[in-house]
């Protein structure tokens, strides 16, 4: 490991070894010397930033030390064994399962912006910053001193780590308790019992649930529901109760609660722009952390057999393309691709599977994972086509077992042919009499008669024509009369021949004298073209028998190797362009080596596409040829089948007239024999779920992966990757190294050959997306080709011509060279040297020989619905705004809030009886003022029906009183103002109302201290929003206190309200803000002569102005100020519209 030292925190590499319960450490493994770090009382903290170094520290009481790890799977084992040793446990190596029981804090060193205070010792941290300890999964903080000593209380994962803490229920299920800790809540914390603020800069206090994120106050905590309903997002939480045991492979077993879709998240750590590390940390404290695993660490098995027996659940895979199909290749090897639903959340390079399924290009922010959440709840699911690659390496077929369904065994029959091909030329036109004499004994008498032995062995096995037979006799006899034309040769030109029976000729080097050479010539070209017709009759009607078998093998091949051979729909072009001819033409390259013949039992492998000589070869067969290219195009014709003798012997006649045409090429011969690969001898190489390339984007994609593995710190974020590319693409605009790429790779698809253009790579694309949101298929053209869709099991062939064109295709929609739309593709190598090859981003090179890409299976992909996201979130809002506020309190009212009320009710008798006073003496109260004064006492009636309070009181009928009582206190108010001075009212009478008036003003401020009102409710809300619009572009309140407080006095002198906050001086301001803990600035508000309006006129700017500058003490502030508004609003609309 590497060891950070205490000058100027540099790195030095250090040995490490581990023994007992101490630490040994030097520079190297033969050093004498080791320093020595007692293990006792010893804690582990992570320290890595953004995952930049893979390191943590070690503290001890008297050391600290700082190391350093390659990965972060060496760092967590190193945690692991160290903490195994400090505890006398014994040691076990990926005991991922283990740890899940611990309840260990995963610690890591870190920094607060506001007071924070240790779980343990409940001191302040150190430092301005606050710096310490905290546990990524519960945030439990603590001193580096103090982390030994806190209890091993972290946040629970399974049924055994709740403990003694559940709670059974009466029908003998099992529910989960709130999981609480304490102190250190947000700003922002209010009480879910009592809604008011809770939580404190100045000390520990109150407490937060893990799960459910519920806040209370420590007076307030009994009153809360003993059941945990594990919060907003419960859906997507798989918890405790369900894990509850192993099962015999030694993996944990979970059980999937009702009404719930529990979801497993696998983060790759190392993606992209290094925020794996965050979204590790944060989704531990949103979800289980028994449902995150990241991939790193283990990979993808032990998380998939976790969720195993479930019907249906979801996978969230956080990474790149790369971990997606890491994921859904353990999904395929475990059989769960018909259970799970995968989403993606794009923290790669790339990202284009993210792209096309709706979840953006990029996500870096850990504070917008709950949205993702209720996203993932909404996603609707689509199929993914996922496309096996196969490769077979090599143009040698290797030795396989014969097909099930055969008759006859034609292979072998057609490998005796081949070699009867091979070896005619090579005994007509030698000139040596040795090689002439043993190859027409030892080679091609053995041949023909192990091909006449196979058919004979067949004849009785199986029901075959006597057709067959007797050519295979004509042939034996045109044999011997061969042999016998050579033998009479070899005795008229040997003097002395040597001795030998009747079925060996032995032949020494002889010079022929006896007879002219023209006529030796003719004779033994006679015997040849007799032997040759012989065989042309046999492979004539052998074809005739292969075609009837082909039928039923190709039944067959399709019953187990999918259906990617099945025809495409007649609007789906397979060619390159649409005026092409059907018919395809290949040269052949007379450059190819010649083959080698092997032994007697071996077979001549042959392609499986066909293809026909060209025009400018010479052949004494050419009306042959010439008849069979010209028979029908090649999609209809015969040789389209699956016979494979005929797509040979037939396709390349020229071959079987080689004896005629001494003229011809050994190469030119045997470069038309290309290797015929059955489908059960390919391997599988990778799947595929995004695209595949092949030449200049692979050569790309593979260096910057090896420029990655030699210098990782330079590749360690999103842009840097991009730029990266960048740079090896210009690099190889220059070089072009794959400039003539049609001469060294051959395309087919669907089974046709498709010429290429000149042309520097091929991309084979599943989805619309490519090299990071290019779409390189293009849109939408006047063609033949269907739109493109990753589910339509169809693939999109696209050629590359240049690094031009990649770099201009990620700014321009420029044209794209469409080649093809098929279900199956096969590339195949050529030459001596490998190729760069890529999938999904993943490069390699591979080397000559073949390719095929088949369909495999359908994975089910989670994709975001805009549209149901857009409506559900308009059907929300209008549902808010047509639904009456209903307030979380209890209905029934406390004890002080019952004596709010009384005063309140006694006030309102009291100004109830002063109208009806008034209405007796004067009409114009009655007509006014009586029916108000009614109603509210029709209220009051209601709530007291016979003299005492209801029990218990329900704050719907207090609403509905106070309501009423504030029409008649406005109403009575503005009578008094208006109409009072000319009815000569008696002075008794005007005295009392007023002075009920009076006393209603002040119990109407105190009654709105009472919550859950639903009228003073909407009030309030809408006073608070018409305050908000008129504070609008207000100028800063040093512009007021320069030379405008004569507007002040005169709004006070105005106001008809004579107790409002408008009335405060300097130490009614300095009484307010010791109520909120924050008298320490009372100086700073008299200095600047802030008084009560110019406090209700307060921004964020204007108390930075001032001087504070403490976001939690600016919070608080502000939220005192909005207090003070919202009652003020209040008032002022029940004084100016009721």
């Amino acid at each position: 490991m590497m060891k950070q030292t205490s000058s100027f925190q540099r790195w030095r590499r250090r040995y490490f070894k581990l023994k007992g319960r101490k630490l040994y450490y030097a520079k190297d493994t033969k050093s004498v010397i080791f320093d020595e770090i007692q293990l006792v009382e010893m804690s582990i903290a992570g320290c890595s930033i953004n995952n930049e170094n893979h390191s943590f520290q070690v503290i001890t009481p008297f050391r600290n030390l700082v190391l350093c790890t390659e990965g972060r799977k060496e760092m967590d084992d190193w945690i692991l064994a160290l903490r195994s040793a400090a505890n006398r446990e014994f040691y076990e190596p990926n005991a991922e399962q283990t740890e899940m029981l611990s309840g260990h804090h995963h610690w890591y060193a870190c920094s607060h912006a506001r007071p924070t205070y240790c779980n343990v010792c409940r001191e302040a941290l150190s430092s301005v910053t606050s710096h310490g300890l905290s546990c990524e999964v519960c945030k439990f903080k603590a001193h580096k001193r103090c982390a030994v000593k806190a209890e091993n209380r972290c946040k629970w994962t399974t049924l055994a780590s709740i403990g003694p803490a559940i709670i059974e229920q009466e029908d003998g299920s099992i529910s989960m308790p709130h999981q609480w800790i304490e102190g250190n809540l947000p700003v922002s914390a209010k009480c879910c019992v009592c809604e008011k603020t809770c939580g404190s800069v100045l000390r520990m206090q109150d407490w937060r649930c893990l799960w459910c994120k519920s806040m209370v106050h420590t007076s307030c905590r009994d009153n809360m529901p003993s059941v945990c309903t594990l919060g907003q997002y419960r859906i997507s939480i798989l918890p405790p109760t369900a894990i509850s045991y192993l099962d015999s492979d030694g993996y944990w077993r979970a059980s999937k609660p009702e009404g719930v879709s529990p979801l497993l998240v696998f983060v790759n750590s190392k993606s992209g722009d290094n925020q794996g590390i965050k979204m590790f940390r944060k989704f531990k404290q949103l979800l289980n952390p028994a449902q995150i695993f990241d991939l790193t660490n283990g990979g993808p098995r032990i998380g998939l057999r976790l969720y195993q027996h479930f019907e249906s659940f979801r996978v969230l895979v956080c990474g790149g393309d790369g971990s997606i199909g890491w994921v859904l290749n353990e999904i395929d090897h475990l059989g769960l691709h018909k259970q799970c639903q995968v989403g993606v959340l794009p923290l790669g390079t790339g990202n284009d599977l993210a792209r096309v399924l709706g979840w953006g290009s990029a996500f870096d922010d850990d504070t917008q994972l709950l949205p993702i959440l209720e996203r993932l709840e909404h996603a609707q699911i689509n199929m993914l086509d996922r496309w096996s690659i196969k490769t077979f390496e090599g143009n040698v077929l290797p030795p396989r077992h014969p097909h099930p369904k055969q008759a006859i065994n034609h292979r072998s029959c057609f490998s005796l042919l081949c070699r009867l091909i091979l070896l005619h030329p090579k005994i007509l036109h030698s000139d040596n009499h040795h090689v002439v004499i043993s190859s027409a004994h030892s080679m091609l008498c053995e041949t023909v008669k192990e091909l006449v032995d196979k058919v004979g062995q067949d004849s009785k096995t199986e029901q075959v024509e006597n057709s067959i037979s007797n050519k295979c006799s004509v042939l034996n006899k045109k044999l011997d009369a061969l042999l016998m034309a050579l033998k009479e040769e070899s005795k008229a030109s040997d003097p002395k021949p040597s001795h030998h029976d009747d079925s060996v000729v032995m032949a020494t080097t002889v010079v022929i004298e006896s007879r002219p050479a023209e006529e030796e010539k003719e004779h033994l070209m006679s015997r040849a073209n007799s032997l040759k017709k012989a065989i042309r009759q046999i492979i004539e009607h052998t074809e005739k028998a292969v075609d009837d078998q082909n039928a039923q093998t190709l039944a067959y091949d399709q019953d187990h190797h999918g259906y990617e051979d099945e025809p495409l729909s007649p609007n789906i072009p397979i060619i390159l362009e649409p005026e092409m001819t059907p018919t395809l033409e290949i040269n052949s390259n007379p450059s190819s080596p010649l083959p080698e013949i092997p032994g007697a039992m071996s077979t001549l492998a042959v392609p499986q596409s066909f293809f026909f000589p060209s025009d400018g070869e010479s052949s004494a067969c050419g009306n042959r040829s010439g008849a069979i290219s010209s028979r029908q195009p090649v999609h209809a014709s015969r040789l389209g089948s699956h016979s494979f003798i005929s797509k040979v012997l037939l396709a390349n006649a020229d071959a079987l007239c080689a004896a005629a045409s001494p003229l011809m090429r050994p190469s030119v011969l045997t470069s038309r024999f290309a290797v015929f690969i059955h489908r059960e001898d390919y391997q599988e190489k990778c799947v595929m779920n995004n695209y595949f390339g092949i030449g200049l984007d692979a050569k790309i994609a593979l260096e910057f992966h090896q420029k990655r593995e030699e210098h990782p710190e330079k590749c360690r974020s999103r842009t840097k990757n991009m730029m990266w590319y960048g740079v090896i693409g210009s690099k190889e605009m220059l070089k072009s190294t794959y400039k003539n790429l049609e001469q060294r790779v051959q395309l087919e698809c669907d089974g046709t050959r498709i010429p290429l253009p000149n042309l520097q790579g091929l991309v084979v694309l599943n989805i619309s997306s490519y090299m990071g949101g290019t779409n390189f298929w293009g849109g939408t053209k006047e063609d033949n080709f269907v739109p493109p869709s990753f589910d339509d099991k169809i693939l999109e062939v696209v050629a590359v011509f240049g690094g031009v064109q990649l770099g201009i295709s990620r700014v321009l929609n420029i044209h794209r060279h469409r080649i093809a739309q098929c279900r199956s593709v096969k590339i195949t190598i050529m030459g001596e040297e490998g190729m760069p090859v890529q999938v999904d981003g993943e490069a390699w090179m591979q080397p000559p020989g073949y390719i095929r890409i088949m369909h495999k299976n359908r994975a089910q992909m989670l994709t975001r619905d805009k549209v149901f996201e857009e409506a559900l979130k308009t059907w929300t809002e209008k549902q808010k705004i047509e639904l009456p506020t209903v307030s979380r309190r209890h209905d029934s009212l406390n004890e002080t809030e019952t004596q709010i009320l009384q005063s309140f009710v006694e006030a309102t008798e009291s100004l109830i009886k002063s109208v009806k006073v008034a209405s007796i003496c004067h009409s114009t109260v009655e007509q006014d003022l009586f029916h108000l004064a009614t109603q509210a006492s029709g209220f009051l009636d209601r709530l007291y029906p016979s003299g005492t309070l209801t029990v218990p009181t329900v704050r719907t009928q207090v609403s509905d009183l106070v309501s009423s009582v504030r029409t008649l206190y406005n109403e009575t108010r503005l009578f008094m103002s208006h109409k009072a001075a000319p009815l000569n009212f008696r002075s008794d009478v005007e005295e009392k109302i007023r002075a009920s008036l009076l006393v209603m003003e002040g119990e109407m401020k105190r009654v709105y201290e009472i919550g859950g009102l639903p009228h003073i409710q909407d009030i309030q809300e809408e006073a608070c929003e018409l305050q908000q619009k008129r504070s609008k572009g207000k100028p800063s309140l040093m512009s007021k206190l320069l030379g405008k407080k004569e507007k002040r006095h005169a709004a006070e002198g105005s106001s008809p309200n004579v107790l409002t906050v408008l009335e405060w001086g300097l130490n009614d301001v300095g009484h307010w803000l010791a109520s909120l803990g924050m008298s320490e600035y009372r100086e700073m508000f008299v200095s600047h002569d802030v008084r009560g309006q110019e406090l209700l006129s307060l921004g964020r700017t204007d108390l930075k102005e001032l001087g504070i500058h403490k976001v939690g003490h600016l919070k608080r502030i502000q939220q005192g100020i909005k207090d003070l508004r919202t009652r003020m609003s209040a008032l002022d609309k029940t004084a100016t519209i009721l």
